[in-house]
């Protein structure tokens, strides 16, 4: 009888540190800059690595985010897009 409580003990408390664990991804950040005018060098693309866990995680997998920016009759586009795995 003893051993069945401390077996169930330790199943317990195993199952809460394993559900309380954050999942972590490392993740890939694209950056496509662009403009609406022939320049040399344009488009330009870099990529960035990081770890992403749990909310984080959550918050920038799978996501894109785009920002235009207008100035004297040239648009620049930048272009964010991450993947996690």
């Amino acid at each position: 009888m003893k051993l069945k409580k401390i077996l169930l003990g330790i199943f317990f408390f195993g199952t809460a540190v394993f559900t309380s664990c954050k999942k972590c991804a490392t993740c890939t950040q694209t950056l496509t800059t662009s403009v609406n005018v022939s320049t040399p060098g344009y488009p330009q693309t870099t990529q960035t690595t990081f770890e992403a866990c749990g909310d984080d995680l959550k918050a920038v997998d799978g996501k894109t985010t785009t920002s235009t920016s207008s100035s004297g009759g040239i648009t620049a586009t930048a272009t964010a897009k991450t993947v996690c795995k």
